[in-house]
């Protein structure tokens, strides 16, 4: 009588005759100690993110500097909302005066 594989030895072997080998690996051309070295070379030092963080302040001292002259130009037209509704309604005052119907389209 045939003993019935486990889900874990069939698993293994689908691994086992589906995986790389150094010599399949080696066939490719792959140098993985070329590749680890770059990406070790390209790794973020300490000089780095310092260099980073730097940068950072820099671009958050001028964003806080925009932010702070938009802030004043908004200071500066805050007031012509009102006058302008005030000049609408002396215009439709006179308007009604004089008789002068108006055809503005909504």
């Amino acid at each position: 009588m045939a003993k019935k594989k486990t889900e874990l030895q069939e698993l293994s072997e689908f691994i086992r005759d589906h995986m790389a080998t150094k010599a399949d690996i080696t066939e490719l051309g792959i140098e993985l100690k070329g590749d680890i070295a770059g990406i070790r070379k390209d790794m973020l030092t300490k000089d780095n993110l310092a260099k980073l963080d730097v940068k950072i302040d820099r671009l958050d001292l001028s964003i806080h500097r925009e932010l702070e002259s938009i802030k004043e130009q908004l200071k500066n037209v805050a007031g012509f909302g009102k006058e302008i509704d005030h000049a609408l309604e002396r215009i439709a005052a006179i308007e009604k005066h004089l008789g002068i119907d108006k055809k503005i389209a909504a």
